[in-house]
């Protein structure tokens, strides 16, 4: 028949066991992340919380009675677990003192399961093989030891060395553990160098409604040393069993020199007494008189051999059967089968409080605000990729406007300047050649072209001038929308820069071809002479003669002659050419450096801008990926622990009504009974947690 508390087990264990496969989750997300990712620390607080949880959730659901068993080295503890467990299981403790709990369970095969701190098990059938891979792991601890102690840090093997194990759980068929379901727990000895101390082995078991045995001889029960740390046992259990090992087959020298029965074998309570009244530390005596501490003087060889021959349990001494009806009674009473649960409640409310405490600390938030930093500068380079897609399809020539316009003023005013300084220049060199006996091919190509060449570069120059003095402003003299000259110094560009190269990559300004100013000779007038006229010379071969070929007048002509035969109208048209030529060479002029400096260098500067944001493009969609792996990595870590947390903080307000539930129903009733389950398999074992999460609670 189900009993009201089996059915609040399996409730327990359906509301909390599901917890492990989310901090199995979250574990293993753990370890894949490198070591400096952020909630990488958490893994070895989580890989306890598992542990504890773990070891909780199969006590509950196998409704077991821990029997925690302390005492120093060959105090006799092994040999009481014989005697309890009715079966052989000495070389448990055989062990080389190894610093792990020890688990013997009733099973339906004798086997060994060794659990590391890191989750990792093996399982053996062989004690000896068990024992060879015990010994090689003590060497190796004792190794981690020594280096922790080196480095000056105390000793964790959570966080120092994983790999240490952590507990034996040993299967024994045919025990006395399968009726009473009792699991026995045994723990180093008191004095072995390397132990962790009583408080880090036995965390699990806190709240727990365990009990423990202290197992002493009676030829140490009387030195200080022995109860150095009964204290902690003290604040951990409710009741202790204080088992003193006596051997009944001591013997004493009488005065008369006979060996009579020594007091341990006549009078072993008067052992006891002498203990309680000369050595007994006050907070001892203090537990001992409210019931928490019992003692019980045994002889432990005597007791296992009766156990293991099957002998009737009335056949033992009478301390053995008075403390195996003590702690049977204590097990079965009904304020420790209440205390079971309420304490395993309490210790699942613990347990979920430290799941919430680290998911939700400091760790946990540093990860969630580099999560956090990652969208935002994901949403940036977004944006930033979005920015450099409309600046590319952008119209650059309004930008430019205002620097080209500086540029185009100065070069029309120093263009009417210098053009004015031409003219005159020009007309100099006319009255300069009429002097002169050079042809008029010397002063169409000899001076007026060099004039005129020297013209258009020094326009050009101060229109360059113009250019650079723009481009070396700090806006590059350009009218850019909000946020670009940001975008485009991102992208490693500089303006100024790009307008100087803009201006090189333009290459040479392509003036036109005509470089003097044109004069039609056959336009030129000029006077016949007498000998012309009486030879019948055509005006045209009067010129031909006078200047030389129409294309090349090469040919030399005295002042006197140019005088004479030009004149002042033939002075005049040449002035007049001048000023016809100068009047079409100042916007001839500029037009030629407003393409130059206008459109031809703002297609070099486009080209440029739009190339050097290309470039940057595929950087911000570089940058892009990696921060998407780098957000993927952070979620692979956030997530799981997200889940965890959400998991933990549901089961709160679950665990709170289970305990009202079960409250309710112990007050309407006092035969609560708890009625042992038997270890399953481990297949049975995943079947029933399967189960065990679907079961609902009955209505009372």
């Amino acid at each position: 028949m189900r009993t009201q508390l089996g059915t609040y087990c399996q409730q327990f264990d359906g509301t909390l066991r599901p917890l492990l496969q989310d901090l199995a989750t979250a574990i293993q997300a753990l370890e894949k992340a490198p070591p400096d990712a952020p909630g990488r620390p958490l893994q070895t607080p989580l890989l306890e919380l598992q542990h504890q949880l773990k070891a909780l959730c199969d006590k509950v659901s196998e409704q077991q009675a821990y029997v925690l068993i302390f005492g120093p080295l060959k105090s006799g503890k092994s040999t009481l677990m014989n005697a309890i467990a009715g079966a052989y299981v000495s070389e448990v403790s055989s062990l080389p003192a190894y610093p792990c709990l020890v688990f013997v369970s009733a099973g339906a095969q004798r086997e060994y399961v060794v659990t590391n701190y890191d989750g990792a098990s093996k399982t053996w059938k062989d004690a000896r093989e068990l024992a060879q891979h015990i010994d090689k792991a003590h060497g190796e601890l004792a190794a981690a030891i020594r280096a922790a102690e080196q480095r000056g840090v105390s000793f964790d093997p959570q966080e120092h060395f994983p790999q240490a194990i952590r507990r034996v759980d040993v299967r024994v068929p045919g025990s006395e553990l399968a009726t009473t379901g009792a699991v026995l727990v045994d723990t180093p000895g008191l004095y072995t160098r390397m132990r962790f101390g009583y408080d880090r082995m036995t965390r699990e078991f806190r709240s727990a409604a365990a009990c423990a045995i202290f197992v002493v001889k009676s030829d140490t029960l009387f030195l200080e040393q022995v109860f150095a740390e009964f204290q902690q046992l003290l604040d951990l259990f409710s009741r202790i069993f204080l088992v003193v090992n006596v051997d009944s087959h001591k013997r004493d020298v009488s005065p008369d020199g006979k060996l009579v029965p020594s007091l341990e074998q006549s009078q072993p309570e008067a052992v006891l007494k002498a203990f309680e009244q000369l050595a007994m530390s006050a907070p001892l005596q203090r537990a001992a008189k409210e019931g928490k501490v019992r003692m019980f003087p045994v002889d432990l060889l005597h007791a296992a051999s009766s156990a293991l021959q099957k002998a009737p349990l009335e056949q033992s001494s009478q301390g053995f059967q008075a403390f195996r009806k003590e702690l049977g009674d204590y097990l079965a009473s009904s304020d420790y089968l209440s205390a079971f649960l309420h304490d395993s409640l309490q210790r699942g409310k613990a347990l979920l409080g430290e799941v919430m405490q680290h998911v939700g600390g400091h760790e946990m938030q540093r990860l969630l605000q580099q999560l956090r930093d990652v969208d935002e500068q994901l949403d940036w380079l977004r944006k930033e990729e979005q920015r450099v897609q409309m600046t590319l399809q952008y119209d650059w020539s309004a930008a430019f406007a205002r620097g080209q316009r500086d540029v185009d003023a100065e070069a029309e005013r120093f263009a009417r300047d210098a053009g004015a300084k031409l003219l005159r220049t020009l007309g100099a060199s006319i009255d300069t050649w009429f002097l002169s006996s050079h042809s008029l091919d010397w002063l169409v190509s000899g001076q007026w072209t060099p004039l005129v060449r020297d013209y258009r570069e020094e326009v050009c120059g101060a229109a360059r001038r113009a250019y650079e003095q723009v481009a070396g402003q700090l806006d590059a003299g350009l009218d850019l929308p909000d946020g670009v000259p940001e975008l485009v110094r991102r992208a490693g560009v500089d303006l100024r820069q790009l307008k100087a190269h803009a201006l090189a990559k333009a290459g040479a300004v392509g003036w036109p071809a005509r470089t003097s100013v044109p004069v039609e000779v056959g336009a030129i007038p000029i006077k016949k002479s007498v000998l012309d006229v009486v030879s019948f010379r055509s005006l045209e071969r009067v010129r031909e003669r006078l200047f030389g070929a129409p294309d090349k007048p090469e040919v030399k002509i005295p002042g006197k002659e140019k005088a004479a035969r030009l004149g002042e109208p033939g002075r005049l048209h040449l002035h007049q050419c001048v000023a016809q030529f100068r009047a079409q060479l100042l916007p001839e002029t500029i037009a030629v450096l407003r393409e130059y400096f206008g459109p031809r260098c703002l297609q070099a500067a486009t080209e440029a801008l739009r190339a050097g944001l290309q470039g940057y493009l595929p950087r911000v969609q570089q940058r892009q990926q990696e921060l998407q792996a780098a957000r993927a990595s952070l979620l692979a870590l956030s997530e799981p622990l997200r889940h965890l947390a959400a998991g933990a903080t549901s089961r709160v307000p679950a665990l709170a009504e289970l305990g009202k539930a079960f409250d309710q129903d112990v007050a309407s009733t006092k035969d609560v009974v708890l009625q042992p389950t038997a270890p399953r398999s481990r297949v049975a074992h995943s079947e029933h947690r399967a189960s065990a999460a679907t079961v609902k609670r009955p209505t009372p």
